[in-house]
């Protein structure tokens, strides 16, 4: 098993202007913020009894000011997402949180060990 939140932190981090937090911005007093956790890493692959991969579902969120700044950094985080190997499977525009908006990505790769 691999920690697919380090792998995802990494490439995340890789975008200018925005900051990288786990799971879920604890505050909102500096927008704009991009999200992710780990949504499960079932294994993916076995032989010889052991396992050679894992299938990673991610869950990436972006929190702005308004809808310009999600679509702009939406599109920033599927490209680099996508530029390292993952799928993206779901996104779609969420009701805004105290004047907050928020978009929710979900990204899929299937992992194997020699990889990492």
């Amino acid at each position: 098993m691999v920690d697919a939140n380090e792998i995802v932190r990494n490439i995340l981090k890789t975008i200018d202007g925005v900051k990288v937090t786990f799971y879920h911005p604890g505050e909102f007093n500096s927008i704009p913020v991009i999200s992710y956790y780990e949504i499960t890493s079932p294994t993916g692959m076995c032989f010889d009894n052991e396992e050679q991969a894992q299938s990673s579902y991610m869950a990436v969120d972006i929190w702005g000011k308004n809808g310009a700044e999600c679509g702009r950094l939406a599109i920033e985080a599927d490209r680099a997402m996508q530029k390292n190997g993952w799928y993206r499977e779901y996104s779609r525009d969420m009701p805004p949180e105290s004047g907050v908006r928020h978009k929710t990505m979900r990204f899929y790769k299937e992992i194997f060990f020699e990889e990492e």
